[in-house]
């Protein structure tokens, strides 16, 4: 008796076996044509996660930096907010002395006040500013949760390097401050000293690294990025 075939059942099975085919093709190709971009603090690299409990004025509460990052912009949109991040230690005095041109900066390219002497109010992208306050590992550098809230909104009553906190110059700062004294951000970012700071894009790449252009200031390297982006 000769078995009868089901004609339908086998082109079924070669369509699925061509797709599957094609599948594996496209799977091939992706990996040999996508170059995915490494993370690191390198300009160019995709920045490491930045997390811990965090300080806005009001309250500690969960920060992840993810949450500020969009992973679809593309250079040019101009929708796209930046981030400034600050790596620092409260009793840093080179952290204390820079405070008052990153409050400036800060207000001026979050667009809360004109540029230091001038009337202009900044009408590029939003620029962001964080700050990963840590404990170095030097005699003298003890903090805490409330010497952070003190060196941010300049109040009295904690120390940092020595003097009062609210005895800094400068006004108070209009960004975060993230819990960073056990220091795992640090670390995983390999910062080496205080203060350290990172250009953000958009989506998450690291544009600027003080560290690698020590001839550059901060807001400087803003003006010129955020230019050439446009």
């Amino acid at each position: 008796m000769k078995l009868k075939n089901d004609e339908s059942a086998d082109v079924r099975s070669d369509v699925a076996t061509q797709v599957i085919g094609l599948f594996f093709v496209a799977i091939i190709v992706l990996a040999f044509t996508t170059n995915p971009v490494q993370t690191g603090t390198k300009e160019g690299q995709r920045a490491p996660a930045l997390e811990g409990m965090a300080y806005n004025g009001s309250g500690w509460s969960e920060f992840s930096m993810d949450d500020w990052i969009d992973p679809f912009w593309t250079p040019g949109n101009a929708s796209g907010e930046w981030l400034v991040v600050e790596f620092m230690d409260t009793d840093c005095p080179f952290c204390i002395e820079s405070a008052v041109m990153l409050g400036q900066y800060a207000n001026y390219f979050q667009k809360l006040d004109p540029a230091p002497g001038q009337e202009d109010a900044w009408d590029g992208p939003m620029v962001n500013f964080l700050a990963s306050a840590t404990e170095l590992n030097i005699e003298g550098h003890e903090t805490s949760r409330s010497e952070i809230m003190a060196f941010r909104d300049l109040t009295s009553g904690e120390t940092c390097n020595g003097r009062d906190c609210g005895s800094r110059e400068g006004g108070s700062h209009s960004f975060t401050y993230i819990d960073d004294i056990d220091q795992d951000n640090m670390k995983k970012w390999g910062i080496a000293g205080t203060p350290t700071y990172f250009i953000i894009q958009p989506d998450g790449i690291v544009s600027w690294v003080s560290s690698e252009n020590q001839g550059e200031e901060l807001q400087n390297a803003i003006y010129r990025i955020l230019t050439e982006s446009e």
